[in-house]
């Protein structure tokens, strides 16, 4: 399937706008299209665990056992989250302001924060431990495996937009006796558990695609969907707004973004299921796809260098734009050359 190799080119540059946008965002500098930008860039993630679990969810990726599917994950992720994690911490972090002590380097491996977007590469770890687990239960019938994916994808979605949304339904001083309680905190051993709702639900798209006439439907949803993620960023900045907005504030596992991405994502596998493109295409279009995972890691630090550039520092319009088309193409031909290097293909 071609089109997932284009799916994820274009995620990446999503992740990548977020993470230039994302100050100023944060701070209310940027403009209001700059916010509506950075919303609609909101499902490149998402987009990314949807397109793990259609992979690796598939029989043939646990054909040989759990045992070779687990020593092929650990191989491909262990050395970039060991390696990463360490220059992030002990280089790109300090450079750009982070103070760094042994009780501090302890603390981000725990919660998983070893830099901003590192973690990640924690929440697709756990995933790759429980994937056999998912998998035995959606191929146990065969001809059930849609139906099966499509009910977990959503059950475990639901459970997450529940589990995060407990701290703001009992943050309610009126009512005696109600404590504010927070059921999962995010962290290195717990990222999997809030992220799996979207894992099974990229297998179930692919498996069992939605008809062309609803996924055009959910398609042409996608612009009232940015508006609203827009609307409710706007509206609870601060961790202002009402309960409603506090709880549907954007991010990863609120109910607002997951609707947002389900339906995008769902839409692209229907609608392009069937596409194909010529060897020399699909070479090109697969050497592109396999670089996304080192452009993921590689583009934060080529971004925090180039923010020290006194010129470039700050989050106009302008500074925003050469930032993005600067990080993007420099940090794919990082990544296509590591490919190629024996020792650094291991942690690109």
């Amino acid at each position: 399937m071609p089109a997932l190799d284009v799916i994820r080119i274009v995620a990446i540059l999503g992740v990548v706008a977020v993470h230039v946008v994302g100050g100023g965002v944060e701070d209310g500098s940027a403009p209001l299209g700059i916010t509506a930008v950075d919303m609609a860039a909101s499902a490149a993630v998402p987009v990314f665990l949807m397109m793990a679990g259609a992979l690796n969810l598939h029989p043939s990726a646990l054909r040989r056992g759990p045992g070779t599917f687990w020593r092929q994950r650990a191989v491909r992720i262990l050395p970039a989250l060991v390696v990463w994690s360490a220059l992030y911490m002990l280089v790109i972090g300090p450079l750009a302001g982070a103070e760094m002590s042994v009780g501090t380097a302890i603390d981000q491996v725990i919660t998983g924060k070893t830099f901003t977007h590192l973690y990640f590469l924690w929440a697709i770890a756990g995933l790759y431990v429980i994937a056999p687990v998912i998998a035995a239960f959606l191929h146990a019938v065969p001809e059930q495996e849609g139906r099966r994916a499509w009910g977990l994808g959503l059950l475990a979605c639901a459970w997450t937009a529940l589990a995060f949304a407990v701290p703001y339904l009992t943050r309610q001083p009126s009512i005696e006796g109600l404590d504010s309680h927070r059921p999962i905190e995010p962290g290195s051993l717990t990222y999997w558990m809030a992220f799996a709702g979207y894992f099974v639900i990229g297998r179930a798209a692919i498996v069992a695609p939605v008809a062309r006439r609803w996924a055009l439907a959910a398609l042409a949803t996608t612009p009232v969907a940015i508006a609203a993620l827009t609307w409710l960023y706007e509206a609870g900045r601060d961790d202002g707004g009402s309960l409603l907005v506090r709880t549907l504030r954007p991010d990863y596992s609120s109910p607002s973004v997951m609707v947002y991405a389900l339906l995008l994502f769902l839409a692209l596998a229907s609608l392009t299921g069937s596409w194909r493109v010529g060897p020399r295409a699909q070479a090109w279009l697969r050497a592109l796809g396999n670089a996304t995972f080192g452009v993921f890691l590689v583009h934060f630090a080529v971004l925090v260098l180039l923010r020290q550039i006194p010129a470039l520092e700050g989050y106009d319009l302008w500074q925003m734009a050469t930032v993005w088309l600067v990080t993007v193409p420099v940090s794919f031909v990082i990544a296509l050359v590591a490919q190629r290097v024996p020792g650094l293909r291991l942690i690109f």
